[in-house]
């Protein structure tokens, strides 16, 4: 069967932990032999989001972004978040960004937003929700050294959209 344009699962690496490589199922669109195209942000996996061409051509090692979809992908964790909140979060999100809820889990939510609204205004959104539920929230593909918490140094992958 030939599943280029259609739906897929495959697993890419989103961490390593005493047993090696711990793996996120993914659903792409397969373009060739590896490459992907990410057709909802990640949960867990830092540095990918809706829209991005990876290649994963070695399955123990993190996926290659070949380019970038144009979307920030936004993680919030918590414990809770009450199911009014998710609600109004994503039809704000649709509404105001033209960007979509791409997964929950309990109290973790992803997010897919257009780059094209600017940090500025989504930081301003995102930061309305934090006042409104206490809740962090961040982005999840703009930092270039995912090894070192304390890098912030930026990938600036979003100034040549």
């Amino acid at each position: 069967m030939d599943d280029q344009n259609q739906e897929i699962s495959i697993r890419v690496v989103a961490g390593q932990n005493a047993h090696g490589p711990v793996y996120e199922p993914l659903h792409v669109r397969r373009i060739d032999e590896d490459s992907y195209e990410i057709l909802y942000s990640p949960g867990l996996t830092l540095n990918l989001a809706k829209g991005d061409i990876i290649s994963i051509k070695n399955p123990q090692a993190p996926a290659v972004v070949l380019k970038r979809g144009g979307n920030f992908c936004i993680h919030i964790y918590a414990d809770y978040i009450p199911e009014e909140h998710i609600v109004a979060l994503a039809a704000d999100v649709a509404t105001e960004l033209g960007g979509m809820l791409d997964g929950r889990h309990k109290g973790n939510l992803t997010l897919s937003v257009p780059a094209r609204n600017g940090m500025d205004n989504i930081a301003r959104f995102f930061n309305r929700f934090r006042e409104t539920t206490g809740i962090e929230w961040y982005y999840a593909n703009i930092y270039k050294n995912l090894d070192d918490t304390d890098d912030e140094t930026l990938l600036d992958w979003w100034l040549e959209q």
